[in-house]
C-alpha cells in the first residue's frame, strides 16, 4: 500500500528552488496560465452566484408584491360587486 502512495506523490522535488523550476519554462508557463484561468473561473463563479442570489431575492419580492396586488384586486372587486345594484346596470351601454 505504501508503494502506491509513492506513485501518487508529485514528481517535482519540493526542495528544488523556484528559480530552477522556472528553467523548465514551457511547463511552468502553462502551469501559471492554467492557474490564472482557474482563478478567473472561480472569480466568475463567485460573481455569478452573487448575481443569482440577488436575482432570487428580487424574484421573491416581486412574487410577494404580485400576491399583494392580487389580494387587493380581489378585495376591491368584492367591494365593487356589493356596492353596485345587481342586474340592469348594463342596459345603458
Amino acid at each position: 500500500k505504501e508503494e502506491m502512495m509513492c506513485e501518487v506523490m508529485p514528481t517535482i522535488n519540493e526542495d528544488t528552488p523556484m528559480s530552477q523550476r522556472g528553467s523548465q519554462s514551457s511547463g511552468s508557463e502553462s502551469d501559471s496560465h492554467f492557474e490564472q484561468l482557474m482563478v478567473n473561473m472561480l472569480d466568475e463563479r463567485d460573481r455569478l452566484l452573487e448575481t443569482l442570489r440577488e436575482t432570487q431575492e428580487s424574484l421573491a419580492l416581486a412574487q410577494q408584491r404580485l400576491q399583494d396586488v392580487i389580494y387587493d384586486r380581489d378585495s376591491l372587486q368584492r367591494q365593487l360587486n356589493s356596492a353596485l345594484p345587481q342586474g340592469g346596470c348594463h342596459s345603458w351601454s
